[in-house]
């Protein structure tokens, strides 16, 4: 049995073996004004709950747990200085269970606010709610709080009252919104570094975490920490151009847009110039991507800086507070700063690490660390061999034989799973001769653009855009390069590795005419094959590392396909 409270009156709908119950309070100038049978005051009183006022009228939403409601309610009409007047919220939805305890109702706070913000650009609802800060929950009812209280309610008495655009979960999983969402619980260690660095926002921070880490979302918890116990501080924020649409969309949802833009490096430090404008801290996501002067870089990329200027220094005119969250393989270009030159810049800040590993899950056996540390070593990236081999035997990890299985193996996935986001993505290995921006290419549409890639009969295109590339319904039929892929998850990926890397005496070597990349190859006279080989290595270690439930890689150069297998056991 479901229980609603309808303009003043019960409204019972029978479901058996339900879960959960709900109760929908309506308020008139913040008191409730529902003629309240003794079992449901009972409820309010005494139950452990969770809670969502609202008002669809003005797109305002709060979602709260309490272990008792009546005495919580009346605590917020007299908050000093809410985000919101309680007495606008028209609404209240309480859900409560005999499965309920604190961890629970806490967890399910958490549930229903990531998913509304996953949602949040179709809605326009905004979120009241504070940043609490809380940790991943562990608790022996946790899978069926999941399954039969929040997926039940989300695609019923949620969407029933207009509080949920989408009811398809599987949908919403997939969304960049929800991946990043501030709301996530944060595994101890990341909690540990947010807590580090609200002790003394003056210092600065080297958080070194490899792909799959979470720096994103520790990126939106920190922001929105340091936002929500400060509001009189300064905050920049930095990531790449791909993403800087998506972390707006999510500071919008919780009303932080106006104190809260994400800018990339070169517009935050120009409009900072313009403006004389100056920051009591600034966080920079995927820090490896800060650049120095390079003048065969993008004029648009390098028109903030001089001979000689690189990104971190004019970032520190800027502030005192400075966080680089940064994984030294992910430097993918000249115009990076390369690893060695941030160590030295970064010689006085206070070093913390982030290493667990969340986008790639692994068994029993292995771990998603092992497959990184694998990567790595197969890649020759690193020499370190402290990581178990099975990863690459078990059904995750698969060789290609030819161009062809690896575009199937991922139309295959696409086709049996279809909610999953599913992608072929390649190393700059073949010129963009499809690029719509070329003259030779205007008033062509996209079916009468020529062809990068024709291999084993199979023709592809690459990436027609960059920015937020996999959420385009044409990606699906093209191949994205690391320009439009860094920074996203895949749900099972097909990597190809290009003909831009060969072997010579035992060691990986850049093949520098079969690397397509114009902006990414070092100036003639300062040419550097070893530095060569670094980016594009780099660039194969974060097209590897996309893939959350499965990964197909296909070697076009059989001999780096054999000293891959030799060094990662296979």
């Amino acid at each position: 049995m479901i229980l609603f409270i309808i303009d003043g009156k019960f409204t019972i709908e029978v479901e058996k073996l339900s879960s959960y119950r709900v109760i929908n309070l309506i308020f008139k100038n913040g008191e409730i004004s529902n003629k309240l049978e003794k079992i449901h005051i009972n409820v309010l009183e005494n139950n452990p709950v969770t809670y969502i006022y609202y008002n669809l009228k003005k797109k305002k939403i709060y979602v709260g747990e309490t272990n008792g409601f009546r005495r919580r309610h009346y605590e917020h009409l007299i908050e000093t200085n809410p985000k919101v007047d309680y007495r606008e919220y028209k609404n209240c939805l309480v859900i409560y269970s005999s499965l309920f305890d604190k961890s629970s109702i806490l967890d399910l706070e958490s549930l229903i606010l990531n998913y509304m913000v996953a949602e949040s650009d179709m809605t326009k609802f905004v979120l009241a709610n504070g940043n609490n800060g809380q940790t991943e929950l562990v608790y022996k009812n946790k899978e069926e709080i999941l399954t039969e209280v929040f997926y039940k309610l989300w695609s019923n008495e949620l969407h029933t009252l207009g509080l949920v655009d989408n009811p398809n979960i599987e949908e919403l999983r997939e969304s960049l919104l929800f991946k990043y969402s501030p709301f996530k619980q944060l595994s101890s260690k990341q909690k540990t570094i947010v807590e580090e660095i609200e002790k003394d926002v003056t210092k600065k921070y080297l958080v070194e975490a490899p792909a799959g880490s979470g720096k994103s979302v520790l990126f939106t918890n920190l922001a929105f920490s340091l936002a929500e116990k400060d509001p009189a501080l300064k905050i920049g924020l930095i990531t790449t151009g791909n993403l800087t649409r998506q972390f707006n969309l999510i500071f919008k949802s919780i009303g932080l847009n106006e104190k809260l833009t994400v800018k990339t490096g070169s517009q935050l430090i120009m409009d900072a110039k313009s403006n004389g404008k100056k920051y009591d801290i600034i966080i920079v996501d995927e820090a490896h991507k800060l650049k120095k002067y390079y003048r065969k870089g993008h004029p648009n990329a390098r028109k903030h800086l001089n001979e000689g200027d690189e990104e971190i220094t004019l970032l520190e005119d800027l502030t005192n507070g400075l966080v680089l969250l940064y994984d030294p393989y992910q430097g993918i270009k000249p115009q990076n700063i390369r690893p060695s030159e941030i160590r030295k810049l970064t010689n006085d800040y206070q070093n913390l690490l982030l290493m667990q590993q969340f986008r790639i899950g692994g068994n029993g056996d292995f771990s998603g660390e092992d497959f990184l540390k694998g990567i790595l070593y197969g890649l020759q990236l690193s020499e370190d061999k402290d990581f178990n081999s099975k990863v690459f035997e078990e059904d995750y990890f698969k060789i290609a034989g030819t161009f062809k299985e690896v575009i199937d193996y991922v139309d295959d996935y696409s086709h049996a799973y279809p909610k999953t986001t599913n992608r072929v993505i390649a190393g700059y290995c073949r010129e963009w001769v499809s690029n719509s921006g070329k003259k030779e290419n205007k008033g062509k549409t996209m079916k009468e653009l020529p062809y990068d890639w024709n291999v084993d009969g199979v023709q592809k295109r690459w990436n027609s855009t960059y920015e937020d590339w996999v959420k385009k319904a044409n990606s699906e039929k093209e191949i994205g390069s690391i320009h439009a892929i860094q920074g996203y998850d895949l749900n099972y990926s097909g990597v190809i590795v290009g003909n831009d890397i060969t072997v010579k005496d035992g060691k990986i070597v850049a093949v520098p005419e079969n690397y397509k990349d114009i902006g990414g190859t070092p100036v003639k006279e300062g040419f550097n094959l070893s530095e060569l080989t670094e980016y594009i290595l780099n660039i194969y270690y974060v097209l590897l590392s996309r893939g959350i439930d499965g990964c197909t890689v296909y070697f076009e150069d059989k001999n780096i396909e054999k000293l891959f297998k030799e060094r990662v056991g296979l």
